[in-house]
């Protein structure tokens, strides 16, 4: 039988390795999980960005621009600043 280096290392840094690898393992898990999550958050943001092309063109840039400043404004005396009352 041949002898490799984790013959020559005591018990205490061999369980140090163990842990590590499973750390390591566990990390790597979640960072799949977070990625996957992440990809579905660039879905969604490529999915409310290509309905408002589709909405521009079917009803033109500038109608939607008016539409925004209107309920800007709306929510401007609606919602105030957290610092200021209601106006």
């Amino acid at each position: 039988m041949t002898q490799t280096i984790f013959d020559a290392m005591p018990i205490k840094v061999l369980e140090q390795l163990e842990k590590i690898e499973i750390e390591a393992a566990d990390k790597e898990r979640r960072a799949f999980s977070l990625q996957a999550d992440a990809q579905d958050l660039r879905i969604v943001h490529d999915e409310i960005v290509k309905s408002w092309k589709v909405r521009a063109e079917r009803e033109g840039l500038g109608t939607l621009i008016a539409e925004r400043r209107r309920l800007d404004r709306i929510s401007w005396m609606c919602d105030p600043l957290p610092c200021r009352g209601r106006a």
